[in-house]
């Protein structure tokens, strides 16, 4: 019943990124399945998996950063820059209870949030991809 009621509310809510569920790890569904369908113990377990996926984006970017050369940086930085600012601006929307209540507020802004940052992470990867050694 625990991991039937989480499903349920999953299937219920309206613009989940589609590969949002594929992107989670199985910290955050242990998380989720001890929170037993409590709304704040759920927004911790989006917390935390928030702050796997940053580790995960500082991960590559160093990597990246490391991989360029000197004259891509600058401009790589800058749009890292504008992607920060840009993240930061994703999914709060989901944060407006009156709009989406508490699903919204523990689960569908951490779903978006991780979608976006995930993102991120392959566009970084493709970069590294075509700057690593032939």
């Amino acid at each position: 019943m625990r991991l039937l009621v989480p499903l349920i509310i999953l299937l219920q809510l309206p613009a989940l990124p589609a590969h949002a569920e594929a992107e989670s790890d199985a910290e955050y569904d242990a998380c989720v399945e001890r929170a037993d369908t409590v709304m704040p113990d759920y927004g911790e377990c989006g917390g935390a998996f928030l702050e796997r996926e940053d580790a995960r984006l500082n991960q590559i970017w160093h990597a990246v950063m490391e991989s360029i050369g000197e004259i891509s940086k600058e401009p790589l930085r800058d749009e890292q820059r504008a992607w920060l600012a840009f993240r930061d601006k994703t999914c709060l929307f989901y944060l407006n209870e009156m709009e989406y209540g508490q699903n919204g507020r523990y689960l569908l802004y951490y779903a978006c949030r991780a979608a976006v940052i995930h993102s991120r992470i392959d566009a970084l990867e493709d970069i590294r991809a075509t700057t690593a050694p032939q």
